[in-house]
């Protein structure tokens, strides 16, 4: 019978918890689970990480499983190399990395990362959102009662190089509404009250969503690679708006394969495949004449933000599950091969 050992956490948040264990157990592991294994201060580029104490007789066992959660994205060196998996492995065995896995929320870091680490993606982050949504939906339904005053909204909380400059590109735009973190906050909720709660932050922010037709999303990771889905794109699908991601190279192609779709029948998306220098420029020069037409017609994108929306509340977090379970169980099966 498969047994499991875990660190209490203050980050992960009990949906996730409860279903990575069950997870873990339908694949007979025997794991001790360190969850939220990020911490601050971030000296160097690196996150702090605390270790869990294995004893030695575990690392024996043939289904025994270290897991390290990742609350938060790892760093990269050039996108090629994560100082946090480079200081994990220092702690280990070859033989003992092999039965760590490493739960992330970075997408496809198996494409960058060369070790004997193994990795499941379950981005804890965004399945306790959606949980929260679900469980808070008639504090927030009414974002869907619109009262039209904007083309487009883009809201930038934490100030970074590529949220900067947007700001500096959008701000005067009239048929928009853009905000910044510190420069131009938004009046009901100024980011310095933030307390990364997003379910209140989006029930605060919902004026907003209900005065405009579409989201420019400027999301969290721009410049590095392997890149995340945040709450900010994932909010913009809630609010039913049509949206266009100013974020890492091909975010876009992996919104779709994360099971959502992308507007490319409404905004131009192609400069989603440029490199950093370029990626930002084109996408306004792109798509800026259309957000400023007064007439703009959103009406060809409301099949699709119906469906997103759909998916969002009835099937997200299950495909986050079945993702999960899938590279689970193929990790198992390949170690006993």
């Amino acid at each position: 019978m498969s047994m499991s050992t875990y660190i209490p956490d203050s980050f992960a948040g009990p949906n996730f918890n409860k279903k990575l264990l069950i997870l873990l157990r339908s694949a007979g592991i025997d794991s001790i689970i360190a969850y939220s294994i990020l911490q601050r201060p971030i000296v160097g580029g690196m996150w702090s990480i605390q270790l869990p104490d294995v004893p030695a007789e575990k690392w024996k066992q043939p289904n025994f499983r270290l897991i390290l959660h990742a609350q938060d994205f790892v760093n990269w060196h050039k996108n090629t190399s994560c100082p946090e998996l480079l200081w994990i492995e220092k702690h280990y065995t070859f033989e003992q990395q092999r039965k760590i896995i490493f739960v992330h929320w970075d997408h496809n870091i198996t494409d960058y990362y060369e070790g004997n680490i193994q990795f499941v993606e379950f981005p804890s982050h965004s399945y306790e959102l959606v949980h929260q949504l679900k469980e808070r939906w008639n504090e927030w339904k009414d974002v869907h009662n619109k009262d039209i005053r904007y083309n487009f909204i883009c809201l930038n909380g934490q100030p970074k190089p590529h949220r900067n400059k947007l700001h500096d590109i959008l701000r005067d735009e009239p048929t928009g509404y853009t905000t910044h973190g510190y420069r131009q906050p938004a009046p009901f909720a100024p980011y310095i009250d933030y307390n990364w709660n997003n379910t209140n932050n989006f029930i605060n922010l919902m004026p907003l969503y209900q005065q405009a037709k579409a989201s420019i999303v400027s999301e969290t990771i721009y410049s590095d690679s392997p890149g995340i889905i945040t709450e900010k794109t994932l909010l913009a699908i809630a609010a039913k708006h049509p949206f266009m991601c100013i974020g890492h190279i091909n975010i876009h192609r992996e919104i779709a394969e994360r099971g959502f779709e992308n507007f490319d029948n409404l905004f131009d998306l192609s400069y989603d495949t440029l490199d950093e220098e370029h990626r930002l420029d084109a996408a306004i020069d792109l798509n800026l004449s259309m957000l400023q037409d007064p007439n703009w017609d959103t009406s060809a994108a409301i099949d699709k933000t119906e469906r997103n929306f759909d998916f969002l509340m009835n099937d997200y977090t299950k495909s986050i599950e079945q993702r999960a379970q899938k590279q689970i169980y193929k990790i198992m099966a390949e170690s006993f091969d």
